[in-house]
């Protein structure tokens, strides 16, 4: 009995000694080989700038996969409703209205509503006009209606700024 009792002892302090340890051996020389060094402190780098992640969401927009087009679109739509509107944006999401795949043309056109150029306007009337995804013609309505808003506020800007100078 006493031995058995000092077997397992053992086996819990080998086992306890081996879970304190955070790589295995393999694992440190797996990170080795593709260039990490395992004992180096981390370092900190410098955040990604509002220029270069806005230019690698339009690059997105361009993308093989339909998923990563969708998340540029969303992207870009978090960034205009967060105060982040580019005018460089607008070309890029117009040519994506005409993506192959009904969920990024849906995600675009939210992206339009909420960069808010009125602009935008004929391009969804000419998409809405052929568009067959229902969900799609209803995110193309929402985003025409809310820019026609944005442009009845423009103008009855204008018209207060003209009667202002009388």
């Amino acid at each position: 009995m006493p031995l058995i009792i000092f077997a397992v002892l053992i086996i819990a302090i080998v086992w306890w000694l081996n879970s304190k340890r955070t790589l295995s051996r393999n694992e440190k020389l797996y990170l080795k080989r593709r260039g990490y060094s395992t004992d180096e402190p981390l370092q900190a780098v410098p955040p990604v700038t509002r220029d270069s992640r806005l230019l690698g969401l339009i690059e997105s927009l361009g993308d093989l996969s339909p998923y990563a087009r969708k998340r540029a679109a969303e992207d870009l739509a978090r960034m205009c409703e967060g105060g982040q509107r580019d005018e460089r944006m607008f070309p890029s999401l117009v040519v994506a209205l005409r993506d192959s795949d009904a969920q990024v043309r849906g995600a675009v056109a939210v992206a339009l509503s909420n960069l808010g150029k009125t602009e935008a306007l004929e391009p969804l009337k000419q998409r809405l006009e052929i568009e067959e995804s229902i969900h799609v013609r209803g995110a193309l309505q929402k985003a025409m209606e809310k820019l026609q808003i944005e442009k009845g506020k423009k103008a009855s800007g204008e018209e207060r700024a003209k009667k202002s100078d009388n």
